[in-house]
């Protein structure tokens, strides 16, 4: 399906430069447009998994009449920063060339309390990703100043996933540190803003940007630490499947492993865990026109 789509907007891309090149009656344009602002992501299988955990966890204590309080808290906004090269062959279309840096973080916490006993599970995910975009830049004025904004196309990302789990007790505590990596998977984007001319070369603009992209094949290594031994390391590619626990029930988790587990009667769905950016940017920044 991904692959249709780029097929789809480079016919469409040629097409329209085709027919904008014709007019363009002089010199190109260029412009630089440098942004920032909140990025909104689904997070997919990393969300999924990790909630997972949780609730088997506190699952697994509730059996033993173990009171946890505490929940997962999803990551999903975060902050987004880039810029845009464009040219402009003709006044209305043109060419860009962008990169942007997504990050997303969260933080997450229950406690187990039996009867006098506390202990703590804490587990702190970080994404981000660097995507390397192409695609087809539309402005149609409005009456001065004012300009709308339209783009779209396909975007190259570079991610990683950083996932810190640390389990304390009353005697001490261990820690696991995963750290991987995904390159080379692509997405798509699209962005409708305005833009106020503040200047005969330099604008303001508000702009919203959606974005279709789901990046899996994440490897890397995992560390465990404790407070009563030495580190111990692995390394893999992250997955995503559904645990079966017959005494209480199924729960997606996410977890690395060398070579992917075998589906049966302990794990089912079983897939390279997918990341996903699917979401929306609110974006504000400044254009410079040469």
């Amino acid at each position: 399906m991904k692959r249709m789509f780029t097929q789809i907007f480079v016919i469409v891309s040629v097409s329209l430069l085709f027919l904008a090149l014709p007019r363009a009656g002089g010199a190109a344009t260029v412009e630089f447009k440098f942004f920032g602002g909140h990025n909104f992501m689904g997070g997919g299988d990393l969300n999924a998994g990790l909630k997972g955990q949780f609730d088997m966890n506190k699952a697994m204590a509730a059996g033993y009449g173990i009171i946890s309080q505490g929940d997962y808290n999803a990551f999903h906004g975060g902050m987004e920063l880039g810029g845009d090269l464009i040219i402009h062959f003709s006044p209305f279309v043109g060419i860009g060339f962008g990169v942007s840096y997504l990050r997303a973080q969260s933080s997450s916490e229950v406690t187990f309390t039996f009867p006098d006993i506390s202990t703590a599970m804490t587990i702190k995910p970080q994404v981000t990703a660097t995507p390397i975009r192409a695609g087809l830049y539309f402005s149609i004025p409005m009456g001065s100043p004012v300009s709308l904004s339209l783009n779209g196309g396909a975007e190259y990302y570079l991610a990683n996933i950083k996932l810190s789990s640390k389990y304390t007790y009353p005697s001490g505590w261990s820690q696991s540190e995963v750290d991987v990596d995904s390159k080379g998977k692509f997405g798509l984007f699209a962005g409708i803003g305005l833009e106020i001319k503040i200047h005969r070369n330099l604008s303001f603009f508000l702009e919203g940007r959606g974005r279709y992209a789901r990046i899996d094949g994440f490897k890397g290594s995992e560390t465990d630490t404790s407070s009563s031994g030495s580190p111990d390391s692995s390394t893999g590619e992250l997955w995503y499947a559904k645990v079966n626990f017959d005494s209480i029930g199924q729960f997606p988790s996410v977890f690395l492993s060398e070579t992917q587990p075998s589906t049966g009667p302990m794990y089912q769905d079983v897939r390279s865990a997918r990341l996903e950016f699917n979401g929306f940017s609110a974006l504000a920044g400044l254009m410079l026109r040469f």
